[in-house]
C-alpha cells in the first residue's frame, strides 16, 4: 500500500486527479467506479480542467456508480447518479450510455442488486476504483458489521453514516437509511484502487486503519490491505494522527 501525504486539500486532490488522468490516458476505454459526496468534488473539478485545457478524453470511458440511495431515482436532486452526472459526466463529455447506477427504485431490490453485479461482470470488472472513507471506516456503503457482502447488495446505513450525510438534506429525517452498494469483492477485484481522505475529521479512522495493519469487518477499509495496488492520498489534516 502506498501512502501519499500532501500539505493541503488542493494538493491531495491534484494527486488523485493526476492518477486518474494517467489511467485514462493509458487506457481510454477504462472502466471506473467513482464515489460521491464532498470528498471527490475537487478531484472532479481538476479532471474537468484537464478535459477543457489539456484535452483529456473521456469519450470512451465507462463509469459505474458505487452506490445509490434506495428510493431515489436518477433525476432526484440528492441521487448519486445525478451528482456524478452534474459534477463529472456532463462536464468532461462522457457518453451517458457508458454510465451506470443500480436501480434503487426497483420493486425487487435484491434482484436489482444482482443485475448490477452482472452488469459489472459483463464490463470486465473495474480497472480503477476511487474511494472515500467514512468516519466509521466504511468504504462505498459497506458498513462496519459482523459480516460483509461480497457483491452488490442492499445495505442499511449506520447511524454515523446517516448523520454524516444529513448535511446534504434539509433535515436528518430526510436521509434515506438504505442504499444499494457494490460489495467488497467488487472493490477488491479492481485492478487498481485509489482512496482519498481529507480533513482532521478523518484523522482518527485513518490512524486506526493505517496504524494497525489488521483486517476486520468492523473496519471495512482494512480489507484494502489484501489488495496489491492501493494508493492512499491524505492531506495533513487526515494524516495528523499517524505515528
Amino acid at each position: 500500500m502506498k501512502v501519499i501525504v500532501r500539505h493541503d486539500k488542493e494538493e491531495a486532490e491534484k494527486v488523485v486527479a493526476d492518477l486518474i488522468a494517467g489511467e485514462v490516458r493509458t487506457n481510454p476505454e477504462i472502466v471506473m467506479s467513482l464515489p460521491t459526496g464532498s470528498t471527490p468534488v475537487g478531484v472532479f473539478s481538476e479532471l474537468t480542467r484537464m478535459h477543457e485545457e489539456e484535452g483529456l478524453d473521456f469519450s470512451s470511458v465507462t463509469c459505474f456508480n458505487m452506490d445509490e440511495y434506495v428510493g431515489l431515482g436518477r433525476d432526484h436532486e440528492q441521487s448519486y447518479y445525478r451528482f456524478l452526472r452534474e459534477n463529472l459526466y456532463e462536464r468532461v463529455g462522457m457518453s451517458l450510455e457508458n454510465t451506470f447506477s443500480p436501480d434503487a427504485c426497483a420493486a425487487n431490490l435484491g434482484r436489482a442488486a444482482d443485475d448490477y453485479s452482472s452488469l459489472i461482470k459483463r464490463a470486465g470488472g473495474f480497472d480503477l476504483t476511487f474511494l472515500g472513507i467514512g468516519r466509521d471506516g466504511h468504504i462505498s456503503f459497506n458498513m462496519p458489521s459482523d459480516a460483509l457482502h461480497p457483491l452488490t447488495h442492499v445495505e442499511r446505513l449506520s447511524e454515523a453514516a446517516v448523520r454524516d450525510n444529513a448535511r446534504f438534506f434539509e433535515d436528518v429525517s430526510e436521509v434515506p437509511t438504505q442504499a444499494i452498494t457494490i460489495g467488497m469483492r467488487n472493490i477488491l477485484e479492481s485492478r487498481r484502487i485509489v482512496l482519498l481522505a481529507l480533513g482532521e475529521a478523518k484523522a482518527p479512522v485513518i490512524a486506526r486503519w493505517l496504524g494497525s495493519g489488521l483486517v476486520t469487518t468492523w473496519l471495512p477499509a482494512s480489507f484494502l490491505w489484501l489488495h496489491p495496488d492501493v494508493t492512499v492520498v491524505l492531506d495533513q489534516g487526515a494524516a495528523s494522527e499517524l505515528r
